[in-house]
């Protein structure tokens, strides 16, 4: 894929010393493991058989990675990158050879089709604190969040909402259902299809907040956005006269429906959603008005 010089430098300064899989795409199991810094990246691209510095691989291992690449190739296809962990330091190696120990002893042909952490329930552990913001994630998902652009301040006035990791957890929402979550699933990241989790990604922001209905419908405002990571994921419209009190929290919610086209979706979310705007300093609030009110 093309990737714009700028971008894939910024990519490359953020990665710093990773470990990353390579994916079959028809059989979604991994075939490579490698590893990488991220100024090898910013000097050769994306290209799967150049994320490896020479002297990390045997000629026979080359030559095995390579006959796999032109093969998926062959089919119309290119293998997926999936960084497994970065921001290291020369620990990197150890990373690398303990995640070639694991799938050596694990991974089958019959694997099941995957996303990065599509599995975790399968495990009885949580994931490791450190883990979060440096974990296993696609290349192309971490590419797409920097080369996002810039939310522009030419919009109607919406109401962002920033979404932490997922949290396991039925309660009450507006309207008397019952929602399983909230936060954002990791496999939102890796999905094309919006229309497919936009309900429970809905769910997540409609409810409940330390938020004035008053402000809200002062400033005209009747669209909220879903932001993760900085990125933003999804539009919603809020249904009017929905909103509710939660009088032991003192907390608001309201219904929404999810605005997957059209003029605003665009400049709002795009393809691949837009950046917010960063944050002053000590600022941790989950909700903010874009474009900001003078």
């Amino acid at each position: 894929m093309k990737i714009d010089v700028r971008v894939l430098t910024q990519v490359a300064e953020y990665l710093g010393n990773y470990v990353y899989l390579l994916i079959d795409p028809r059989t979604m199991a991994p075939f490579y493991v490698g590893k990488g810094t991220g100024t090898r990246l910013a000097a050769h691209g994306l290209e799967a058989e150049t994320l490896s510095a020479s002297d990390d691989e045997t000629p026979v291992e080359r030559s095995r990675k390579i006959a796999v690449i032109h093969d998926i190739r062959s089919a119309g296809l290119e293998p997926e990158v999936w960084i497994l962990r970065h921001g290291m330091g020369s620990e990197y190696t150890h990373v690398e050879a303990a995640a070639i120990d694991l799938l050596s002893s694990f991974l089958t042909q019959s694997s099941p089709r995957m996303t990065p952490l599509s599995h975790l329930a399968a495990l009885t552990n949580e994931r490791r604190e450190s883990a979060r913001g440096h974990g296993i994630e696609t290349l192309s998902n971490i590419v797409a969040e920097f080369g996002a652009p810039d939310l522009q301040p030419n919009i109607p006035q919406i109401l962002l909402i920033t979404l932490k990791p997922w949290v396991e957890l039925e309660e009450v929402s507006p309207g008397g259902t019952v929602r399983s979550g909230y936060g954002f699933r990791t496999e939102w990241l890796n999905s094309t299809d919006r229309a497919a989790y936009a309900n429970e990604l809905g769910d997540s922001v409609r409810c409940w907040w330390k938020l004035s209905q008053s402000r809200v419908e002062e400033h005209g405002i009747d669209h909220v956005v879903a932001v993760h990571r900085g990125v933003t994921r999804g539009l919603f419209r809020i249904i009017p006269d929905s909103w509710e009190h939660d009088a032991g929290s003192g907390r608001r919610g309201f219904m929404v429906d999810p605005v997957l086209e059209g003029p605003l979706f665009d400049q709002v979310i795009g393809k691949y959603g837009y950046r917010t705007p960063p944050k002053k300093r000590g600022d941790i609030s989950t909700l903010n008005y874009w474009p900001r009110p003078v």
